[in-house]
């Protein structure tokens, strides 16, 4: 007969001996698995609250970038914003200056015309221009459009500046204008015979007089002023010789075209210095004063026509007009 041994299998634990200072000894056994798994578990946290920590991390970083990117935008958009009103402020002041200066430039049109004589031909436009001109900015400047924060519009600024473009269109116009009225208002003056063409003393106006060869009266063309022989006789005007010769009243005289229907006329020359055709300017000495034709002594017979009629030198003479 056979013995056979049964082995028993021994339990694993961990035994926890607690020794108190007054009572008995407490002996506690534990499965070894609760131990393993217990790290197992704390390893497993410490895996997910690593994986957790890195994603909020990257999380964070990620925020942190956005952040600091549309906070760059958002700087630049405001400086940006900031500089765009800046020059929308400069553009307004200088769009006051220009206003400022087209007004200045409508004074001196009035001066330049009045100096030269030229009738006022901006009345029929006065209306157009107030209406242009009330799109534009005020010259108070920056203080009135604090005040008024709607001028900021740009739909109201665009139409000031359309404004102020048409402004200076419709200046350089009337300037072109006026400089060619000017032009031709100094031709026209240059060429009026309205300067003294000697010195001298008047011995007979224009209209009807003694007859200074006889009895009665008889009507004077022009008028006579008389000095030494050999005086300088000057061009009334600018303009044409159209005849210098002789005449049996008007001895040596000389016939200058002045444009605009005036001619005048020198007689009783002792020397002719100009020939037909011959053209003049105002002022330039054309004869010497004498006393050829029907005279009685040296003196210089001064005639103007107008349109082939002859008129009152004195009337014409230092006339601007």
């Amino acid at each position: 007969m056979k013995t056979v041994h049964i082995k028993n299998k021994k339990k694993k634990t961990l035994s926890l001996i607690i020794i108190p200072h007054s009572k008995e000894v407490t002996q506690i056994n534990i499965a070894t698995w609760i131990p393993k798994l217990s790290l197992g578990l704390i390893a497993m946290i410490f895996l997910i609250s690593g994986y957790l920590t890195f994603n909020l991390y990257n999380s964070y970083n990620v925020l942190k970038q956005n952040y600091s990117e549309k906070t760059h935008k958002l700087n630049n958009l405001e400086e940006l914003t900031q500089q765009q009103k800046n020059e929308i402020d400069n553009l307004r002041l200088m769009s006051a200056e220009v206003q400022e200066k087209l007004e200045s430039i409508d004074l001196l049109q009035e001066t330049v015309r009045n100096l030269v004589g030229l009738e006022e031909t901006r009345e029929s436009s006065m209306k157009e221009e107030m209406q242009i001109s009330d799109s534009l900015p005020s010259r108070g400047g920056p203080s009135l459009r604090r005040n008024n924060p709607a001028s900021y519009i740009e739909n109201d600024f665009e139409t000031q500046i359309k404004g102020l473009s048409l402004l200076l269109d419709k200046s350089s116009e009337e300037l072109n204008s006026l400089i060619n009225d000017v032009e031709e208002k100094l031709r026209y003056l240059d060429a009026k015979p309205n300067l003294m063409p000697t010195t001298g003393r008047t011995t007979s106006g224009f209209g009807y007089r003694k007859n200074p060869f006889g009895r009665g009266r008889e009507f004077h063309n022009g008028i006579d002023i008389a000095n030494s022989s050999g005086t300088k006789i000057k061009a009334a005007g600018s303009g044409v010789v159209t005849f210098a010769g002789y005449n049996s009243g008007y001895g040596r005289y000389i016939i200058i075209s002045h444009g605009y229907g005036y001619q005048s006329v020198y007689g009783h020359n002792r020397k002719l210095l100009v020939k037909i055709g011959d053209k003049v300017e105002k002022g330039q000495v054309v004869s010497e004063m004498g006393n050829s034709g029907r005279s009685t002594g040296p003196h210089l017979h001064f005639e103007i026509r107008l349109n082939g009629n002859p008129i009152d030198p004195m009337k014409v003479i230092n006339n601007m007009d």
